[in-house]
């Protein structure tokens, strides 16, 4: 593959194997920031030329040829290739070619370190609120099945073992509880997000009298970022903070998934899976199998491993930047899609669940399950509560 001369490059030799290993998949990914970059380009120009750096001409050229490139864009007539090193060296490398000089100004006062930390900040914002979107439309889907399902009887399970009496009702409002804490989680992780990176420069400010305020409220961002040497300093924990939240998810995602499997098993036959939800055999014409529900399991636990990626690029590193940040960039995508993935599935596979009111009444009829009332009705009556506890026990076998 042949890569574009880097915008860092002041002629001297590249050895092509560093530079293609250095760059990576990074233009893959970076494919995602495109948008988030020429808005990030926008309001920097802007900056500039409050602060008297840019002429009102240089200005508005930028401005338009950025305009320009974000509808192509959107159009589908370019993206971030192979040959890029990055989306910021594929947007100026447009530029230039579409307004000339004036684009080998819009770099004024910027690094590339800042420059990633805004665009993938704006990213996580978006993020962020589809995240919490999809789980709060997974709580309503949970809150629904108890409203149509509520009435019948579930037994209530302790070590996989038959409990106590309950309802579809209490199962189903448990996991919407859990989603509804999951979807706040993304609001603590929001305030991670709230400080503006431009202006920080490689790590250690600019020496130009900017307009750090500005541009932040042209961005949405809450103020900028104070002290500047704490950008580097905190790249990866907002990022780290929302891979928490979506692990909080992750981790009712599977017992919600794992609830599901059991009790559409035959050995249980509580509830029957729509077959638009289920897959195939390849040998066996009988099977119907749960694969959706498994691979549902199996994505909410790498959720945890994409955490631990992610906090394994961050563990031990000095102050500053360093490249080793790149890598934050899978382990937070690839999380992202997972969970989007999954949760996008939920709602309409909950919605069209149905269960054996036969199966579960049978299930429930057995007496054990009422061991502990029996116990309490003895204790109503006088008895001490260990020893009518002892004559249910015995009674039990």
């Amino acid at each position: 593959m042949t890569h574009e001369r880097p915008i860092w490059d002041r002629g001297e030799p590249i050895d092509a194997a560093m530079l293609a290993f250095t760059v990576g998949d990074d233009w893959r990914m970076d494919q995602r920031f495109v948008e988030h970059d020429l808005r990030g380009s926008l309001a920097h120009a802007a900056g500039l030329r409050r602060a008297g750096i840019l002429t009102a001409e240089d200005h508005a050229a930028l401005e338009r040829g950025l305009l320009e490139l974000l509808a192509e864009h959107r159009r589908g007539q370019w993206n971030v290739e192979p040959g890029d090193e990055d989306v910021h060296s594929a947007v100026e490398r447009r530029l230039i070619a579409k307004i000339g000089d004036a684009g080998k100004r819009l770099h004024t006062a910027r690094s590339r370190n800042e420059q990633i930390a805004v665009d993938v900040a704006l990213w996580l914002r978006d993020a962020l609120s589809q995240s919490k979107a999809a789980v709060d439309a997974t709580r309503a889907a949970c809150e629904s099945l108890a409203e149509r399902h509520g009435a019948l009887p579930l037994p209530g399970y302790t070590h996989l073992r038959r409990a106590m009496p309950s309802s579809v009702r209490d199962w189903a409002l448990a996991h919407a509880r859990a989603f509804e804490l999951d979807a706040a989680e993304f609001v603590h992780a929001a305030a991670r997000n709230q400080d503006c990176p431009l202006g920080s420069g490689a790590g250690y400010g600019v020496p130009l009298a900017l307009e750090r305020e500005f541009v932040a409220r042209e961005l949405g961002f809450a103020r900028p970022a104070s002290p500047v040497t704490h950008v580097q300093h905190a790249r990866g924990r907002a990022e780290l903070a929302y891979l928490t939240a979506l692990e909080q998810v992750g981790l009712d995602l599977e017992k919600l998934a794992t609830d599901l499997w059991l009790f559409s098993a035959g050995e249980f036959g509580f509830v029957k899976l729509p077959v638009a939800f289920t897959t195939g055999s390849s040998l066996m014409p009988h099977k119907r199998n749960p694969d959706a529900l498994e691979l549902l399991r199996a994505h909410a636990r790498q959720l945890v491993a994409d955490r631990a990626a992610l906090l394994d690029v961050l563990r031990g590193l000095p102050s500053g930047y360093h490249r080793d940040f790149q890598l934050i960039k899978p382990p937070l995508l690839r999380a992202h899609d997972r969970a989007a993935a999954a949760l996008a599935l939920l709602p309409s596979l909950l919605g069209a669940l149905e269960f054996d009111a036969e199966a579960l009444r049978e299930a429930c009829d057995d007496p054990k399950l009422r061991s502990t009332e029996r116990a309490l009705d003895k204790v109503r009556a006088g008895v001490p509560f260990r020893d009518a506890y002892r004559e249910e026990s015995s009674a039990s076998g």
